[in-house]
């Protein structure tokens, strides 16, 4: 089981990398 700081600090990180993916792949698709 996570601490709960460190969830919210993994689904930060998660999204943010789920958006830039996106963005790249709308840029280059």
């Amino acid at each position: 089981q996570l601490p709960q700081s460190l969830r919210v600090f993994y689904a930060a990180v998660y999204n943010t990398t789920h958006q830039i993916t996106y963005t790249v792949l709308r840029r280059h698709g």
